[in-house]
């Protein structure tokens, strides 16, 4: 693995492989372990789909286990960053510590803004009690963009107006009201403990409107069993964090104030 650049944010380090340049305009996607680990399946897909290239990743010896990830001989670091035409995703099958999501959370954001991302896109599931018995899953949508919300209205998404959020993704959209970026989060219904392909399915369709790109999610859908297998370790390792962060509360409601 050769280096480009490396940059340091705190205890999290940022490793370029090679130079790369957004197109206009950037968009960012930042996919964690996190309900049904939607969105981690997602950006998975949306990255062989797009054919993003791998162009850097980031690690931390403090907050991180130490893992490193091979792929096709190579290689790379636990976070992974991949890029092309105008679009950066940022994917890990890895949660840090809980203490540790504020400063991934700013060290994220900050390197997105300066490689020229303006919108912030993040992708997760809404645990429901009763998954195993939908067969339409409901998105909603949580954004600062008038444009976004009108693709999301003109998709059947449903404005997220009240209720709690719980991990990594609350942490970053708290974090990004410091930055100049638009953003938006897309929960679907979906299974809490179980790997969740269906719900990410529903978010990728969204997102390709968003993108203007198109997205096939139709071998998501029939190797959704296939893919629930695979990710079903790091389900396993996600639940423990998930579980101390207090993810349950995303099942209460709040008081209507």
């Amino acid at each position: 693995m050769m280096v480009f650049r490396e940059e340091f944010f705190g205890d999290f380090k940022i490793v370029e492989y090679e130079a790369f340049r957004l197109k206009e305009p950037g968009y960012g996607l930042i996919a964690l372990p996190d309900t049904g680990l939607v969105g981690v399946i997602g950006a998975g897909h949306l990255v062989k789909s797009l054919q993003l290239k791998e162009v850097g990743g980031i690690d931390s010896y403090t907050y991180l286990p130490p893992i490193a990830v091979v792929s096709k001989g190579d290689v790379r670091l636990p976070i992974r960053v991949f890029a092309g035409d105008n679009i950066l995703a940022i994917y890990s099958e890895f949660m840090p510590s809980a203490p540790a999501i504020p400063l991934l959370a700013r060290a994220v954001l900050d390197f997105m803004e300066r490689r020229g991302v303006r919108f912030l896109l993040m992708a997760s599931g809404l645990p429901v009690q009763n998954r195993f018995e939908l067969s339409n899953l409901r998105t909603y949508y949580l954004t600062n963009s008038s444009e976004a919300r009108k693709v999301f209205e003109g998709m059947g998404a449903l404005p997220f107006e009240n209720g709690y959020l719980v991990g990594p993704y609350a942490m970053m959209l708290k974090e990004a009201l410091k930055y100049h970026v638009e953003m938006a989060l897309l929960l679907t219904e979906s299974f809490l403990e179980f790997p969740d392909p269906e719900a990410s399915a529903r978010n990728l369709e969204i997102i390709s409107k968003l993108l203007g790109k198109e997205i096939d999610v139709k071998e998501l859908i029939e190797q959704a069993e296939v893919i629930r297998i695979k990710a079903r370790d790091a389900m396993k390792a996600a639940i423990p964090n998930l579980t101390k962060m207090r993810k349950d509360y995303e099942l209460s409601t709040p008081l209507n104030i």
